[in-house]
C-alpha cells in the first residue's frame, strides 16, 4: 500500500475527516485542536494533485507561516507527489508577491512594482515616527500608530478611515509616501496592491485560476483580510472560479494585532456557494482530562471528543513568591518530569510576554537543564531555519543534528527556484564540509559564505522578498544586535530540536505539541492583560491564547499563578487569580 493509499485509508476510520476529504466544491473545515487538519490538508492536496489535477495545472495552498508552509511542503512529497510548476505551497506574502505582483506589476502599467525593496521593522518605525510628527504636531498621539497598522492591515474602506478622522489617513498617506522616496514599500501595502490587481483585472483572474484552479488555505481564521479577498475574487462571483478547501478554528484566532479577524471563516462557511462545513470532533493529542477542561471554554460550540489517550493532568499551583518563585516551581515540574521518563524536548514552558520566557529559559540553563527561547532578533523562516540547518548540519553530523544533507540539497533546490544548476548543491556541499573543522568561526562570516555560494542570487527574486528581509534582520542580529559573536556552533544549537526544553510565548506556542505544558503568570491583568480586560474584542482574544496553550499538551497542564503582579514600574498589585482558571473551575 502506497503512503497515500495508507493516509486515505486512515481517514476513512473517521467519519467527519472523510466526509472532508470527499467533498466537492467549495469546502470549509472547522478543525478544533488536535483534529489531524493537517494531515487531512496535506493527504486532499496530495490526492487531488494526483488524481484530479492533470498538469500542467497546479494548485496554490497559502499558509500562515513558512514553517506551516514548509511541514505541508514534506508531507505531500511523502505521498508521493512530484513538484510541478504551477504547485505553490506559501504564505500569502508569498503567493501576493511571486504569483501576483512580479508576473503582473508591467501588465497593468505598475513596472516600478516588478522589483520591490521591502522595508525592515526600523525603517518602517522611523518612517511612521516622522509621519505622525509631521501631520500630528501638538496632538495627542497615543492611539495614530496602531489604528493606522490595524486599518492598512485590514485593508480599510473610506468609511472606515473616515471614522478615525482625516488626520489619521493623512498620516498613513504621509508614512506611504516617506517609504516610496527611499524606494520601498511594506507587507500591508503590497498585499492591497495585489488585492486591487487581482479584483479590478479579469484577465489576471483568468490566468491565476487556470494556473491554480484549487485554492487550499491552512488556518484561515489567522490570516488578514487580504487574503479573504483574494480568496472571493478567485472563487466567488466570476465566470471562471477555482475550488476552494479551508481549513481553520475560529476558537483558535491569536493574530488579531496582525488585522486577522476569525469572523470571517464563519462568513465564509455561510456563503451559498460553499457546501455545509464539515466540523471536525475527535482529538488525538490530548488526554482525557486535558479536554474535558478544553471544552469548558468552547462555550456553547460542540465538544471535542476524546479518540486516543486516556488520563491527562490539568492544575494550578499558587506560588506567594511571584514569578521568581513560578520560575524555582517550574524547575522542579521540569525535574519530576524528566526523572519520570519524560523526555526534555517534550516538555514546553508558556509565558505571556517575551520578558518572562527569556528570564525562565535562564533559570532552567542555570539548574542544570538546557532550555531554548528563540525571541524576536529574527524569525524563523524557510532560509533563515535551512541556514541555521546547514550550521547544525556541518558542525554536529547527520547522527546528532539529526538532519540530512540530501533534505538540505532538496530546500537549497526549492530556495533557488529556476536559477538552480547542479554546481550550486556542489557548492554548498563543499562549504559544509569546509565549516565542519570551523565550529568555533563566526556565525555571520558564515552566513556571507552562503550568500556567496548563490544563496544572494536567489533572495534577488521577487518571491522572496520577505525571506531576504529576514536574512538581512538575520546578519544584522548575528552581527551587531543581540545575538553578536555567535559562532557557527552557537547557531547550529538553535536548529536542534532535540533534549532541550522549549520556551516560547502563548502566541507562538500555536501549531505545537508536547507532552508537558507548564504554563507561567496566570493572573488577572496577566492573564488575561490589563490593557484587555475592558475591551471585549481584545479580551476574547486572550481567551483563545489560553484555550490554544492549554490544548498544546498530550498528558499534563501545570499553571503558576500568585496572587499579584508586578508593574514595569516595579510596584505590586494584588490580583485574582485568573477568570480563565475560574472559568475551568481550577480555583
Amino acid at each position: 500500500m502506497s503512503a497515500l493509499s495508507k493516509s486515505i485509508a486512515d481517514l476513512k476510520t473517521n467519519d467527519r475527516q472523510w466526509d472532508a476529504f470527499s467533498a466537492e466544491g467549495h469546502t470549509v473545515v472547522l478543525a478544533p485542536p488536535g483534529s489531524g487538519k493537517t494531515k487531512l490538508l496535506a493527504t486532499r492536496l496530495a490526492s487531488d494533485l494526483l488524481n484530479k489535477i492533470s498538469k500542467p495545472q497546479g494548485a496554490a495552498c497559502i499558509t500562515l507561516t513558512n514553517a506551516a508552509a514548509d511541514e505541508l511542503r514534506r508531507r505531500v512529497e511523502s505521498l508521493g507527489v512530484e513538484s510541478r510548476a504551477n504547485l505553490f505551497v506559501g504564505t500569502v506574502h508569498g503567493f501576493a508577491l511571486g504569483k501576483i505582483i512580479e508576473p503582473f506589476a508591467v501588465v497593468v502599467g505598475r513596472p516600478e512594482l516588478a522589483h520591490i525593496s521591502i522595508a525592515s521593522k526600523s525603517q518602517c518605525d522611523q518612517a511612521m515616527r516622522s509621519a505622525i510628527a509631521e501631520v500630528l504636531r501638538g496632538e495627542d498621539t497615543r492611539s495614530a500608530e496602531s489604528t493606522i497598522k490595524i486599518n492598512r492591515q485590514r485593508l480599510a474602506t473610506d468609511e472606515d478611515w473616515a471614522k478615525s478622522g482625516a488626520k489619521i489617513r493623512e498620516v498613513a498617506r504621509r508614512y506611504e509616501g516617506l517609504l516610496h522616496e527611499q524606494g520601498l514599500r511594506d507587507f500591508p501595502e503590497l498585499i492591497a496592491v495585489a488585492v486591487e490587481m487581482v479584483e479590478k483585472h479579469e484577465t489576471i483572474r483568468r490566468m491565476l485560476v487556470a494556473q491554480y484552479p484549487h485554492i487550499y488555505v491552512d488556518e484561515y481564521q489567522d490570516l488578514a483580510p487580504g487574503l479573504d479577498r483574494l480568496v472571493k475574487a478567485l472563487c466567488f462571483d466570476y465566470r471562471v472560479n477555482a475550488d476552494l478547501f479551508a481549513v481553520g478554528d475560529p476558537d483558535q484566532a491569536v493574530f488579531a494585532w496582525t488585522g486577522a479577524r476569525p469572523e470571517l471563516l464563519h462568513e465564509l462557511a455561510r456563503r451559498s456557494e460553499v457546501q455545509p462545513a464539515v466540523e471536525l470532533e475527535y482529538n488525538y493529542r490530548c488526554g482525557e482530562e486535558i479536554i474535558r477542561i478544553a471544552n469548558l471554554m468552547r462555550r456553547g460550540r460542540p465538544p471535542i471528543i476524546g479518540r486516543q489517550r486516556h488520563g491527562g493532568h490539568v492544575s494550578a499551583t499558587r506560588c506567594t513568591g511571584g514569578l521568581s518563585d513560578q520560575y524555582r516551581h517550574v524547575v522542579e515540574q521540569v525535574r519530576q518530569a524528566v526523572f519520570g521518563g519524560v523526555l526534555l524536548h517534550e516538555i514546553a514552558v508558556l509565558a505571556p510576554q517575551r520578558q518572562q520566557c527569556e528570564a525562565v529559559a535562564g533559570v532552567l540553563r542555570e539548574s542544570g537543564f538546557p532550555a531554548f527561547f528563540r525571541g524576536d532578533a529574527y524569525r524563523l523562516t524557510v532560509v533563515t531555519g535551512f541556514i541555521e540547518a546547514c550550521a547544525a548540519w556541518a558542525t554536529a553530523g547527520r547522527e546528532t543534528s539529526h538532519y540530512r544533507l540530501g533534505d538540505l540539497l532538496q530546500t537549497w533546490r526549492t530556495i533557488l527556484g529556476g536559477r538552480w544548476t547542479r554546481k550550486d548543491d556542489i557548492a554548498l556541499t563543499e562549504l559544509l564540509m569546509d565549516v565542519t573543522d570551523r565550529a568555533d568561526d563566526a556565525a555571520v562570516a558564515f552566513i556571507n559564505e552562503l550568500l556567496d555560494c548563490g544563496l544572494r542570487r536567489a533572495l534577488g527574486q521577487v518571491s522572496l522578498a520577505e525571506e531576504a528581509l529576514e536574512v538581512g534582520r538575520m546578519g544584522d542580529a548575528l552581527s551587531s544586535g543581540e545575538l553578536s559573536g555567535l559562532t557557527v556552533r552557537g547557531l547550529a544549537e538553535r536548529a536542534l530540536k532535540w533534549d532541550r526544553v522549549e520556551v516560547t510565548t502563548m502566541t507562538s506556542s500555536k501549531g505545537l505539541e508536547f507532552d508537558v505544558v507548564l504554563l507561567l503568570a496566570a493572573d488577572e491583568q496577566s492573564i488575561p492583560s490589563y490593557l484587555s480586560i475592558n475591551d471585549s474584542l481584545q479580551l476574547a482574544e486572550e481567551r483563545r491564547k489560553f484555550y490554544v496553550s492549554i490544548t498544546r499538551a498530550r498528558k499534563e497542564v501545570r499553571i503558576f499563578y500568585s496572587g499579584f503582579v508586578v508593574t514595569k514600574f516595579g510596584r505590586r498589585i494584588d490580583v485574582e487569580p485568573s477568570r480563565f482558571l475560574k472559568e475551568i473551575g481550577l480555583v
